[in-house]
């Protein structure tokens, strides 16, 4: 938001209480929607092509081009209701795939 307030954009952020189905949001006046979206977009092009060379180094440093050992990271650094989101989420699309199964004898 520091990059509205250098622009002299007034701006209004709202929070969703509801992360699943919302999100929060920033309102601006129309008149100054146009600049404060290209002030955004910049910003986030930025942000991703330094992300990007971040990924690529560490794409080669640390998991030495190995989806596996990327994956294998991943889970160790997975805290436990993690984990456990992940089984549960196995667990409903196994329930989903099989139920119909049990209408064919």
């Amino acid at each position: 938001m520091r990059m509205l307030d250098e622009a002299g954009i007034q701006y209004r952020e709202t929070r969703s209480p509801f992360r699943l189905l919302s999100a929060d949001a920033i309102w601006v006046a129309d008149e100054d929607y146009a600049q404060a979206r290209a002030l955004l977009e910049s910003e986030a092009e930025a942000f991703a092509a330094k992300a990007r060379a971040e990924w690529k180094v560490q794409w080669v440093t640390e998991h030495k081009g190995s989806y596996l050992l990327w994956l294998w990271g991943r889970m160790r650094r997975a805290s436990l209701a993690s984990l456990l989101q992940l089984l549960l989420l196995i667990a409903l699309v196994a329930v989903m795939l099989l139920y119909p199964l049990a209408y064919f004898p």
